[in-house]
């Protein structure tokens, strides 16, 4: 078969379509995209789970830490002593809101601290053992401390307490 016009052209068009096809199938192996964004911190009144400070005679926020996280400091002024071989209640310390999309268990965890009770001011729940919270909904904190014998004592060193408060969904607990 002889080269001619006609073989020629059938030639550059099978070329072309075969190229076509392997260049044009839309699969390719690597796309590399830059993007801006923004990423935002909210302070505890804003996040999932907001915790706000009700009682400002015993409970104040301050920044602490890496980040300048928020922290809820309990504190009682001198005159403000709390009595000896007593139980002290303090309601509606602090607030927490469910700001997410799901309805969440809420409990604290208080590590090996003796004498110290948060309650749901509402009905006296013990917060230890969870509490329920419906999206949007917001629960008060009261605070009970027992300073009855093998009650609460001020901790060793001058450190703080912690407290830890856990809020799962059902889907999480799942």
């Amino acid at each position: 078969m002889g080269i001619t016009r006609r073989n020629t052209i059938i030639g550059l068009g099978v070329l072309a379509g075969s190229a076509g096809l392997i260049g044009g199938s839309g699969a390719f192996d690597s796309v590399e995209a830059q993007r801006s964004f923004d990423v935002s911190v909210s302070g505890d009144a804003g996040g999932q789970l907001g915790i706000t400070v009700t009682n400002d005679a015993i409970a104040r926020t301050e920044e602490s830490g890496a980040g300048d996280n928020e922290v809820i400091v309990f504190s009682l002024e001198a005159d403000d002593s709390l009595n000896e071989d007593a139980v002290t209640t303090f309601f509606e310390v602090f607030d927490l809101t469910n700001n997410g999309s799901q309805d969440v268990e809420a409990r604290l965890d208080l590590e090996d601290v003796e004498g110290l009770t948060f309650t749901v001011a509402d009905d006296g729940d013990n917060l230890t053992d969870g509490v329920g919270i419906d999206v949007g909904e917001t629960i008060s904190v009261g605070l009970e401390v027992n300073t009855r014998e093998g009650g609460y004592t001020e901790p060793e060193g001058g450190e703080p307490h912690q407290i830890t408060i856990i809020a799962e969904s059902d889907a999480a607990a799942e």
